[in-house]
Order: C-alpha cells, then structure tokens, then sequence
C-alpha cells in the first residue's frame, strides 16, 4: 500500500491511534443518556476527531519564518495536537489547507457519523 515509505507507515499507526481515540471518547459520550439523546452525528463526529501530537515537516528550499533564516531541507515540528484544539483549528486535525492534507479528511467523519447513528438504533 505504502511501498517502502516509513513516514507512511508511521503516519498511518498515529492516525488509527487517533481514531480508537475518537472511538473511546465516542463510548463516553454515548454512555450519558442526557447527551446521547440531544448530540447530532456531526457533533458528535466533531468531537471525536483528533490531530496528531505533532507532525514533521521538512523544507525543501531556504526560507525565512520569523526573522530567522533556516536552510533548505530544515526539519520543522508542528504541534497541531495543541494548535488543533483552539478556536478555528479544526482544519488542522487532516491539514486540510495544506499541501499536506490527509486524504481521510472526508471518510474518517463520515465513518464516526455512521458509527453513532448505528449505535442509536
């Protein structure tokens, strides 16, 4: 599937972590019968997405960020974990305004929409 890409390897283990993590925040919010009953499956859905801690981004030209000069091929760190949790950092959780986006970013809360509308069955 991946060929010999170990940063897809890799990525693809955070992002199934990040969904059994959904999933159990999922279990809790279905265990309150006040929320069970009042949550939309796109709420819910919301809820239960998470980001990575971090991801890796490497540059591929020199650049400039801050006043700071780094050189081609500098690795960078990106806490969206963090980032993703405040106001307007949904976007983050698939880094969907980047180059990088994750292609999941429409089938992962379509998947947890279904889960909850079956679990209310």
């Amino acid at each position: 599937m991946v060929g010999d890409d170990l940063s897809a390897v890799n990525a693809i283990g955070i992002a199934v972590h990040n969904l059994v993590k959904g999933l159990h925040q999922m279990r809790s919010l279905y265990a309150d019968a006040s929320l069970r009953n009042t949550l939309s499956a796109e709420a819910v859905a919301g809820q239960c997405l998470h980001a990575p801690v971090s991801v890796y981004r490497q540059s591929t030209a020199q650049g400039t960020l801050m006043g700071k000069t780094f050189p081609k091929n500098s690795l960078f760190v990106l806490n969206i974990g963090a980032a993703s949790q405040l106001s307007g950092g949904r976007s983050l959780v698939f880094m969907e305004e980047s180059w990088s986006g994750c292609p999941a970013s429409a089938w992962v809360p379509a998947m947890l929409e279904g889960v909850w509308r079956r679990s209310l069955r």
